[in-house]
């Protein structure tokens, strides 16, 4: 605890140091700049590993070959390559500018296993990427996007049994924050990074390895207005839906480092993803946090829209009805205005993604065990200067 109050306090002097959070110019909001629509349309969005991989830390070291293949056996069967599909239909519904993307997957396999967890993971022959499937689904509709971005968070290797072949090779998962911008969006200063405050898994009573999360920004021009994005997947504070008090801990560490790196910026700052953190305040303070460091949260500005659940699915993402019942995947703005005031002014449409059953798949899966949210951001000018 008396770490976290430390960082905390770090972060609060970091702050005040700074100067006030630049907000969009009215000088810059001229008539050439206001051709269109005046609203930045922001989408983020937890694809979804596949499968419960978390399941990994639960079996002792010889079963580890075997709960691998099962995994890997269900990250087929989820079927990212049609899921891409429903995913693809929200960004386009949201005629989205800019994406923030979680838990963006790499799968690579080596046969024979040379497996050794004291080893940085070496399996190198391409199964599934889900970069290159959700671009390559995004051309087919003619949907120009950017790779703005890219953050490497986890890259982990394991054993598993392939059936086909009855021997035991290796399977390694790359985990992925992106940052997509439309390609008629001005873009640049990409960067990400991943936070000190690292997630210990004890893998089999072998070895105990530490998963990453992090963080990913780009600085847009919109309509003559300058603004930075973040995109951001913290680790949750619970297992299988009790909470543990060094994972909220852990979370906690991982807020501080990101608001201290928001306080970096001197252009408005929207920040996006999934942070693991109930609205309503049951599980951790991060929600509350955020809005205290003077973000607003989209989904709350404007008429009521609901509880706007965003997870969670069932595993294998073939429940009849949806299952989503929390709300923990955000879309936050902060200017200079919202800062002073904790109000926005402007306005904003905003609506959750991939929640109806006309949104599943062909073959019934729903897009991910998380929804996306979509939001509109119509910034009125000149209210990042205060008085």
């Amino acid at each position: 605890m008396k770490r976290l109050l430390m960082v905390v306090a770090a972060t609060l002097l970091f702050a005040c140091d700074r100067e006030p959070l630049a907000g969009p110019e009215a000088a810059n909001f001229n008539e050439d700049n206001r051709a269109g629509s005046p609203a930045l349309n922001v989408v983020t969005y937890n694809v979804y590993y596949g499968a419960p991989i978390q399941e990994l830390a639960t079996v002792a070291a010889d079963q580890i070959p075997f709960k691998a293949a099962e995994l890997w056996g269900e990250i087929q069967t989820t079927n990212f390559v049609e899921r891409a599909e429903a995913i693809v239909d929200g960004i386009q519904a949201a005629d989205a500018h800019i994406v923030a993307l979680q838990e963006m997957s790499r799968f690579r396999t080596q046969s024979p296993s040379n497996f050794n967890p004291f080893l940085p993971p070496d399996a190198d022959t391409e199964a599934l990427n889900y970069v290159d499937i959700l671009m390559d689904a995004l051309d087919d509709r003619g949907l120009s996007y950017d790779l703005a971005f890219v953050t490497e968070t986890w890259d982990v290797e394991v054993p598993y049994v392939n059936f086909s072949t009855g021997g035991v090779d290796d399977l390694r998962l790359t985990e992925m924050l992106v940052i997509l911008v439309r390609s008629d969006v001005d873009w640049t200063n990409a960067m990400g990074d991943t936070y000190f405050a690292q997630l210990p898994i004890p893998l089999g009573g072998l070895v105990t390895i530490y998963k990453p999360s992090g963080w990913a920004s780009v600085d847009i021009t919109f309509k003559g207005l300058p603004y930075t994005f973040i995109n951001t997947h913290l680790e949750p504070a619970d297992m299988g839906g009790v909470l543990i008090p060094d994972l909220i801990d852990l979370q906690a560490y991982q807020l501080a480092e990101l608001l201290m790196i928001a306080g970096s910026f001197e252009n408005p700052v929207i920040m996006a993803g999934d942070f693991n953190s109930d609205a309503d305040g049951s599980t951790t303070t991060t929600y509350q946090d955020v809005r205290d460091a003077g973000f607003v949260d989209a989904w709350l500005i404007g008429p009521p829209r609901g509880a706007g659940f965003t997870a969670n699915q069932a595993p294998d993402l073939l429940n009849a009805t949806s299952g989503l019942f929390h709300r923990i995947d955000f879309i936050f703005y902060r200017d200079a205005f919202t800062q002073a005031t904790g109000h926005f002014q402007g306005s904003v449409k905003a609506e959750v993604l991939g929640e109806e059953q006309g949104d599943r798949t062909p073959s019934g899966l729903w897009p991910s065990d998380h929804a996306g949210v979509a939001a509109a951001l119509s910034v009125a000018p000149g209210v990042g200067e205060t008085d």
